[in-house]
């Protein structure tokens, strides 16, 4: 038997739950489209893959490997995991005893052996995986080799010396979200209110309450309603309603809930929080991380209130399992982000150190450990008391609430929660009833303005993707990565600000190919890749819809005498000393020359990625 992964830090772990399998890692995609050209057909918008130079060894050693075996694809459970594993099959098919498609979701003795005897033949596999694939990597190409010189040459005088300049589905899109967010908080006029509070006191407990119409708009009535309640001593009680109130504990993680958090509760990056989750998941610590579903495994579920009865006691679990349903039907195929075990929190140390794993990933597991375990615990319980009370005729309110049980608090409380302590609608109220009289202390008339819209953090920004449907759970991260790198945002404090790059190029895909960052079309663009994958929709008639946007324009022909840029320089002098070649000094100036010697001496490889221990990230547009 031969199994076959993307990743090579998993192959020690899934070695030890099939010792007697041959395990292979194809280290991310091997096949892609060639650097230096579209490499699409633009009448058929057939692509041409290309094996890596670096990976042409493997991809021979997975094909000799193969021959007579029989063989289990198990590259990552995903769209873009079903397109490695359709490029391996394509390697092995004709030599391979059988081949067979399985989706590890945890790497554990019963995820794996589950994956093996849940194997399906790959011809009864959902091909339209590759299809979505197709559509995204195609559509994703023809936009960005043709729309990303067109941008560049356009705004080229007004960069800043070395400014890059890229158009990308997705990545203009999330550009377009944070410039306009810029321009609210610059263009932002301010406007003045005012607000009225008194301080009372009942015994030795003192409270705070606001009037009751809120914030004035007008300096007149402001200072008549002080006056009103200068003078006066007391305040009568007029009304008390209390109410049991309940908080409910969140859902288990998606990828963007555990970006977002990560982010806002533990100053993480989104890409570094999916690196941190991508050690966790080959180390067997937690399920697959890129997905959109909120759904736990009913066997976990068991697993969790079990945890909570001996560690809690039966009053922190509710009286049936919480069920929680995603927003995207498609989800549930996939589990929520969740530990494997549920070992004890005293354990966690050992457990990370035991996989050499660091602190930033012991601290995104308790995250994930805690929001997991949470989500299946009984809500807090609270008495909301809100107080109607007459000062010197003026209307006034008072809220405040009171713990009764802690509930799912016991184990998770994020960081705003516990900071809303201090906020007067929860503070602690003393006992009151209609009629009373209690003692005013002191009154304050606080001059205010209306703020702008806050800037979005990390957290926020992949939220506000997720919104407007920009991407999918695989490619948030990247979104990011690539914005940041590309100097089209800046972050600052914590705070993303636009740069002056990303302001350009906002106004000019604005004015002149608006539909590039249109967030309705991309929504749309998303969720027909989804019916592609599904098999309602067609990949072709996706990317003929993309090109049809630009016109059907093609690329812009480049002069033979263009110089090759740097990276492509060194790859060819690279590749040239790897075969015991001189690379012609024609290719040191010419791009054309220094492709067509690629082409000709060595068969048409495609540059390299360099090789890594981990998985390479994989791109978004």
């Amino acid at each position: 038997m031969l199994l076959i992964i993307e990743s090579p830090n998993k192959i020690k772990k899934i070695k030890t739950f099939l010792p007697s399998a041959q395990i292979l890692a194809t280290v991310g995609h091997f096949r892609d489209l060639p650097e230096g050209e579209l490499g699409v057909d633009l009448a058929t918008y057939a692509p041409t893959f290309v094996t890596s130079a670096d990976k042409k060894d493997r991809v021979k050693q997975i094909r000799e490997a193969a021959k007579g075996q029989d063989v289990y694809i198990a590259t990552d459970p995903d769209r873009e995991g079903f397109a490695i594993g359709t490029h391996v099959f394509e390697e092995v098919a004709k030599v391979a005893k059988r081949v067979f498609r399985a989706e590890i979701f945890e790497i554990t003795k019963k995820g794996v052996e589950d994956a093996i005897k849940k194997a399906v033949p790959w011809s009864a596999t959902n091909t339209g995986l590759y299809h979505a694939f197709l559509g995204r990597r195609v559509g994703d190409r023809i936009v960005g080799y043709i729309m990303s010189p067109i941008a560049k040459g356009a705004i080229r005088k007004q960069l800043e010396e070395g400014a890059k300049i890229s158009v990308g589905r997705v990545q203009s899109p999330a550009v377009r979200l944070v410039v306009e967010r810029e321009r609210e908080i610059r263009n932002f006029k301010p406007t003045p209110f005012w607000t009225l509070k008194i301080s009372l006191e009942k015994g030795i407990e003192s409270f705070k309450a606001s009037h009751a119409a809120g914030n004035f708009t007008n300096k007149v009535l402001a200072d008549a309603a002080l006056i009103a309640v200068k003078s006066q001593t007391s305040a009568t009680i007029v009304k008390v309603e209390t109410k049991e109130a309940r908080q409910n504990p969140k859902a288990p993680f998606t990828t963007v809930e555990m970006q977002a958090t990560a982010s806002s509760q533990l100053g993480i990056s989104p890409e570094n929080s999916m690196k941190l989750a991508q050690s966790l998941f080959e180390a067997g610590l937690i399920s697959y991380h890129r997905t959109d579903s909120v759904r736990i495994a009913p066997e976990f579920i068991d697993e969790i209130r079990d945890h909570v009865n001996k560690t809690l006691g039966p009053a922190y679990l509710p009286p049936s399992p919480v069920q929680y349903k995603s927003k995207n039907s498609q989800a549930d195929a996939h589990e929520a982000i969740r530990p494997t075990h549920l070992q004890s929190a005293a354990e966690i140390p050992g457990l990370i150190s035991a996989n050499n794993l660091g602190a930033d990933h012991e601290r995104l597991y308790r995250l994930i450990y805690y929001r997991t375990i949470a989500s299946q615990m009984a809500p807090a319980v609270f008495d909301a008391t809100t107080v109607e009370l007459i000062c010197g005729g003026e209307p006034f309110k008072a809220t405040g609430r009171v713990q009764k049980f802690d509930g799912f608090l016991a184990v998770y409380k994020e960081k705003d929660e516990a900071e809303k302590d201090d906020l007067e609608d929860l503070q602690k109220l003393p006992a009151l009833v209609a009629g009373e009289v209690v003692a005013k202390t002191a009154e304050e008339l606080a001059a205010k303005t209306t703020k702008a819209p806050g800037r979005y953090t990390e957290a926020a920004l992949v939220k506000m993707l997720e919104k407007h449907g920009i991407g999918r759970p695989s490619t948030y991260a990247s979104i990011m990565g690539t914005i940041k790198t590309r100097n089209y945002i800046q972050l600052v404090k914590g705070k993303i600000h636009a740069s002056a790059t990303g302001e350009l190029l906002y106004d000019y895909l604005a004015g002149s190919h608006p539909w590039v960052i249109d967030l309705g079309l991309t929504r749309t663009m998303e969720e027909y890749l989804d019916k592609v994958e599904d098999g309602s929709g067609n990949w072709t008639a996706f990317v003929k819809g993309v090109h049809a946007k630009m016109n059907y324009a093609v690329p812009a022909a480049k002069t033979a005498d263009q110089a090759p840029s740097e990276k492509a320089l060194k790859y060819g002098e690279d590749l040239a000393k790897k075969a015991g070649k001189t690379l012609p000094a024609e290719c040191t100036t010419s791009a054309f020359a220094l492709r067509k010697w690629i082409n000709k001496e060595l068969g048409g490889a495609a540059a390299p990625v360099k090789g890594k221990t981990a998985k390479p990230a994989r791109k978004a547009a």
